[in-house]
């Protein structure tokens, strides 16, 4: 299931109002944001490391989706598409900081995106096979 390109775009506005938030003189010492997403009403939430709520977006489409690889995939698009566009790039917070996707009881399910000057969040296409390669490669070697 894909969001419509204005439902996209809404997500992103917001998202980008948020960074709003953190173009400041002094540094902010956000280590995570946290996205919460009720499937019960599509209402997602974005929180900071103190649980202050910094936006909340209504995605309709998500409402009675409870699948959190859904919402995974749908906002490492979105924040990638963000970062692309070097909306983070004018934040004043202290690197690296993280987006990641929260359970409904607030417990980490995934980092989203990792925003650091050295640090390049790979997906996982490029990981998926990587145990299997990985341990085919180790046999062989240990045969020889």
């Amino acid at each position: 299931m894909s969001l419509s390109k204005e439902t996209q775009g809404l997500l992103q506005d917001n998202i980008e109002k948020m960074t709003k938030m953190f173009i400041t003189a002094e540094e902010t010492t956000v280590t995570d944001f946290h996205i919460t997403v009720n499937g019960d009403n599509g209402e997602l939430d974005i929180k900071d490391d103190d649980d202050r709520n910094l936006a909340r977006v209504h995605i309709k489409e998500w409402e009675g989706i409870h699948d959190e690889k859904v919402f995974e995939k749908e906002l490492r698009s979105v924040l990638g598409k963000v970062h692309e566009n070097g909306v983070f790039d004018n934040m004043n917070i202290a690197k690296p900081y993280s987006f990641v996707l929260n359970d409904d009881e607030g417990q980490d399910i995934v980092d989203l995106l990792i925003v650091d000057d050295d640090t390049i969040m790979l997906s996982e296409d490029l990981l998926e096979g990587f145990d299997e390669e990985m341990n085919e490669f180790l046999r062989q070697l240990l045969e020889e």
